[in-house]
């Protein structure tokens, strides 16, 4: 079983390269057909969740968490993140291989880092 938590906080870590707002995060155990709640809460009180399955394999948790979790930033804060380098772009996740990384959605290939690794710096690295 996947740590949620530990996945959670990489994509967060990137949504918060040069923003200083953080939802509380909230993981609630397995529900009845076997799915454990992620919620995420602002400072209003907004609440936004979704399921991941704590059995599926760790890419794809961690993917479904790095395409849910900047939508939650959206609905909260109306910021896409994160940003594409050089762009106004928000990045999108995409599974290469066995991991994660961020892309730029426009133009495919031209851009990528790891989730987990991007910073405001450079787009990409150790944060």
């Amino acid at each position: 079983m996947s740590n949620l938590e530990e996945l959670a906080e990489k994509v967060v870590r990137d949504l918060s390269a040069g923003f200083d707002k953080k939802p509380v995060i909230t993981f609630l155990n397995s529900n009845n057909e076997g799915f454990a709640e992620i919620l995420l809460r602002d400072d209003s009180g907004m609440t936004v969740g979704f399921t991941v399955d704590p059995l599926a394999p760790e890419v794809e948790i961690l993917y479904e968490m790095a395409y849910r979790i900047p939508t939650a930033y959206v609905e909260f804060y109306s910021l896409g993140l994160p940003v594409v380098p050089g762009t106004e772009r928000p990045a999108s996740p995409r599974i290469i291989h066995d991991s994660v990384v961020w892309e730029d959605p426009s133009e495919q290939g031209t851009w990528s880092c790891p989730v987990g690794e991007y910073t405001l710096d450079y787009g990409y690295g150790s944060a």
